[in-house]
């Protein structure tokens, strides 16, 4: 997929490596030359709070993305992706609405109302169980991975999964990156 600049909301709560995430699509739009703009915002991050990292490519002047404008949200705990719908773009003049991706199995975490709201917006949705997949492979820390491998697979993360897991392995300490990579590469078969 070719894009010239991405805006991109990542949420979820305390403990799921938004920031990690975070820094991974950071480190490959810088890679790809790109000026990148990151802000985030921890909350009671220590306690299973809110944790949101705004991330924009391209050429932007400030680093919150605005309500409406995200061409991605990547939320890792449904709430949170329920707390962040207001930041998706909608479809406009027959071009594609952003893409929602969340860490759940299914959609049962979102009313039939929102469905049909962010149907008729126009708003792609993705849903892996990252979760189940990343304990069942004793890495429960690590569903981000496997959402962004799922993400990556799946185009809704807009770089090809195979740069996306050369950044991983490039910015992971080296004691974590075979897990990284095994992980990565299960969201990536879940896809």
């Amino acid at each position: 997929m070719m894009i010239d600049k991405l805006q991109a909301v990542i949420a979820g709560v305390g403990g799921q490596g938004i920031l990690f995430l975070t820094r991974v699509l950071a480190a490959h739009t810088r890679s790809l030359d790109w000026p990148v703009l990151v802000s985030e915002v921890h909350g009671m991050s220590q306690r299973g709070g809110s944790v949101v990292s705004h991330l924009k490519a391209g050429d932007f002047q400030s680093p919150l993305v605005r309500q409406g404008r995200a061409d991605l949200v990547i939320s890792l705990e449904p709430g949170e992706a329920v707390r962040n719908l207001g930041y998706l773009r909608p479809a406009v003049n027959g071009g594609p609405g952003a893409t929602l991706l969340v860490n759940a199995p299914d959609e049962a975490w979102l009313s039939a109302e929102a469905r049909a709201t962010l149907d008729q917006a126009g708003i792609a949705r993705l849903n892996v169980g990252a979760d189940r997949i990343a304990l069942a492979n004793r890495a429960p820390l690590s569903a981000n991975l496997v959402v962004l491998g799922y993400g990556s697979a799946r185009e809704a993360v807009p770089f090809g999964a195979k740069e996306m897991l050369e950044t991983i392995l490039r910015i992971s300490p080296p004691r974590f990156q075979e897990q990284n990579q095994k992980l990565f590469n299960l969201g990536v078969e879940a896809a």
